[in-house]
């Protein structure tokens, strides 16, 4: 007997995940777990820790990693937007050219907020040292 076959909704997302990703060459699908679960891992660091600098660090180590990668998808011109929302843009109506740039823009908060704040625990003359020790 033929069982009938659960319909997939039709969105490029579904097909855009089982593509390997142009920078690491891993699939999109297995990248943007292992990115979502490092991004949680360091969410509940900063939420959980009382150690500023270190937070601080690891938010400056995560927005560095994010704009070298898009400064490589920029040197190998891409032009795709960036699907890093999954499909929560196309439940919000928001076009993926839009929720790019919101994206971006979000980075580049992370980037320099990461950075200006280390530069005044390095002005208020903090030694910028890293233990794991609490």
């Amino acid at each position: 007997m033929n069982q009938p076959r659960r319909k997939q909704p039709k969105t490029a997302g579904n097909q855009l995940i089982q593509l390997a990703d142009p920078i690491i060459g891993v699939k999109i699908q297995h990248l943007m777990f292992a990115i979502g679960v490092l991004e949680m891992v360091v969410a509940l660091f900063c939420i959980l820790s009382r150690r500023h600098l270190l937070t601080t660090l690891l938010v400056a180590w995560l927005a560095t990693g994010f704009s070298a990668y898009r400064i490589g998808l920029w040197w190998i011109n891409w032009k795709r937007p960036c699907d890093c929302l999954g499909n929560l843009m196309d439940v919000l109506h928001v076009s993926p050219q839009t929720a790019d740039n919101v994206m971006k823009v979000v980075l580049a908060f992370l980037l320099i907020g990461s950075y200006a704040s280390l530069f005044w625990f390095w002005k208020k003359g903090r030694k910028i040292v890293v233990t794991l020790s609490t």
